[in-house]
């Protein structure tokens, strides 16, 4: 066994993280551990150079999301592939203690799936127990900041125990930044105002898999009376692989005005907003790099990477409290307040505040203006980063173009406030021939099975789920011969049935068999797709029991995607195929075996 002693420094945090929150809960207690005067090291798990497990971790605490059916982010699919290397000796690791902490939903059938695989393999190559894995619920009724408290405190205790000569360094102390912004206050102002495009393209110089992507039709596909805009994007370039169920990633920017109003919310900001400036220290990967040197500026990398428009979490909260002038009554009140919201002791408070209005950061800033000052180098290490929006391809397989089908996010909160997402914003503002940045992501999606390559498919989807069925139907239409069935739902057939045309034409050539339903329209007899699947039961039961279907869903998560699964365990009852407690687990053999695939968000 190697022979380590317990260091400040020996202390590493990895997080695996899509959507970002598994990134919050580590950059929260990366904070909690340096005020205990632990120096830990905080890296996605395909970020950490995986030599200094054996060299310089003593302790390793990693926090992980799970993604679509039991999958890890891919943040940490490299990491993991490492892991799983026969090769690896059982006892590598047997000098680690390890602790982690789960990010799931109970409602889906493989709750969290990747932490538990990520800590099982830990514990194979040797790594001891801190404290025990913790598996939150999102679900319940104590939410993941509960579970994560209790796994916290229990793990605060047990370092501590590890490290019993450190003293807890005093709440009002201010960390150093980890990548300070530094400017060049005598450089000549660089002019980045609107040139929002040429600036995002420059990004290509140090990115690989990044294309450039002229945009070539952004039109709106829902009638101009339904409620939600829904676009279809269409995007040209070059040497662009991909197949049905890939992903491509756009990458939005802040509006001028947001920008201009946040340096204004900081005067003294406003003398340095065009002034050259470098980021300091090793900086964390960020997906699709980040703008070149030469035009970069505080407007600019507010522009093109602070998150403007995220719903701020406790480790903005527990930096920015610091920045408050408490010298007034004021001052004072809302500094507490701000320090309230960076502690889980009450979570209420913070989800009241930020999470159940949907209250933004620069909302945040605008109210606490009058007291708040943010030091320029701190810029970069307190906001959270813009993050790649990711949308399902809905064209199939084209090397020069690409289809999005893309809902846009505007909705009015509970205080009454309108609500754009940063990438809406963004799109609505494009006009064609505009040029973007895009990249691709590979899902790996296979529709065959061994010994049967075509299998007959039961595609189903509600609303802008459609997008990898149109993929998957051109792909096949063009190329194979293979049944389809599509279930679509949406609420109204004149307003938002999207492709029409298209599946109709499809359909009068016996190669496609059409199920759509109208949730909102008077008179519909099925309003809902599991409602059509079991008005369909017995070819349902056939295709799945006899032919060996694949299902693939695809659409927003919450009740559908748990509602079909039910259905079709019903249909399987109904149709006399399977016992009725067995219809759920021929249900969850199926996803087993490459039979039933999910894609939610």
């Amino acid at each position: 066994m190697h022979n380590y002693s317990s260091k400040p420094e020996s202390v590493t945090i990895l997080y695996g993280s899509e959507t970002g929150n598994a990134e919050d809960y580590a950059r929260f207690l990366f904070k909690r551990l340096q005020y205990l005067q632990l120096k830990p090291t905080l890296a996605a798990l395909d970020e950490y150079p995986l030599k200094k497990l054996v060299t310089d971790t003593s302790f390793l605490i990693v926090i992980c999301s799970t993604t679509g059916q039991g999958d890890l982010p891919r943040n940490s699919k490299k990491f993991m592939k490492f892991l799983l290397k026969k090769k690896l000796p059982h006892d590598l690791l047997n000098h680690i203690h390890l602790t982690s902490f789960g990010l799931g939903d109970s409602s889906y059938s493989r709750f969290n799936y990747a932490i538990k695989k990520i800590h099982t393999r830990l514990s194979q190559l040797g790594c001891m127990e801190l404290s025990p894995r913790c598996e939150g619920n999102e679900m319940s009724p104590e939410g993941l900041d509960g579970f994560y408290k209790e796994w916290e405190d229990q793990l605060i205790v047990l370092l501590q125990a590890h490290f019993p000569d450190l003293v807890q360094v005093e709440e009002n102390t201010l960390f150093p930044p980890i990548n300070p912004v530094v400017l060049d206050k005598d450089g000549a102002d660089i002019d980045t105002y609107g040139k929002e495009s040429s600036i995002s393209l420059t990004r290509l110089n140090s990115e690989k898999s990044l294309f450039r992507g002229t945009l070539k039709l952004n039109k709106r596909i829902t009638a101009e009376d339904h409620f939600q805009d829904v676009r279809h994007v269409i995007i040209e370039s070059e040497n662009l692989e991909y197949i049905p169920g890939d992903t491509a990633a756009l990458y939005p920017c802040n509006d001028d005005k947001s920008v201009d109003l946040l340096i204004q919310l900081q005067p003294h900001w406003i003398p340095f907003a065009d002034k050259p400036l470098i980021i300091e220290g090793n900086l964390p990967t960020i997906s699709g790099g980040i703008i070149d040197n030469s035009c970069l500026t505080l407007r600019s990398l507010l522009t093109h990477h602070i998150d403007l428009v995220a719903i701020p979490s406790k480790w903005f909260f527990m930096t920015l409290w610091h920045f408050t002038d408490a010298s007034t009554p004021d001052g004072d009140r809302e500094q507490e307040k701000l320090k309230e919201f960076s502690s889980y002791e009450d979570p209420e408070e913070l989800y009241n505040y930020a999470n159940r209005p949907r209250r933004l950061i620069l909302e945040t800033l605008l109210e606490f203006q009058d007291n708040l000052k943010i030091p320029l180098e701190y810029v970069f290490d307190l906001f959270p980063k813009i993050k790649p929006r990711l949308f399902l391809i809905a064209s199939g397989p084209n090397s020069n173009l690409l289809e999005l089908v893309v809902g846009l996010v505007e909705y009015k909160t509970m205080i009454r406030r309108i609500r754009r997402g940063l990438c809406s914003k963004w799109l609505k503002l494009l006009s064609p021939n505009d040029d973007i940045i895009i990249s691709l992501q590979k899902s790996h999606m296979n529709f065959t099975l061994p010994g049967i390559p075509n299998p007959p498919l039961i595609l189903i989807s509600p609303g802008t789920g459609i997008a990898p069925m149109k993929s998957l139907i051109e792909d096949i239409t063009r190329n194979k011969a293979q049944e389809l069935y599509l279930f679509y739902g949406c609420r109204f057939k004149t307003k938002d049935y999207l492709f029409e045309e298209q599946w109709d034409s499809l359909v009068k050539q016996n190669k496609l068999n059409m199920f759509p339903c109208f949730s909102r329209d008077p008179g519909s007899k099925t309003k809902y797709v599991q409602d059509k699947l079991f008005a369909e039961y017995e070819l349902i039961a056939e295709l799945m029991f006899n032919q060996n279907a694949i299902v693939f869903v695809c659409g927003s998560s919450g009740k559908m995607p748990k509602q079909v699964r039910i259905t079709l365990a019903e249909i399987l009852i109904k149709a006399g195929k399977v016992a009725k407690d067995k219809a759920e687990g021929y249900v969850l053999e199926m996803e087993d075996n490459g039979r039933y695939k999910e894609d939610t968000w």
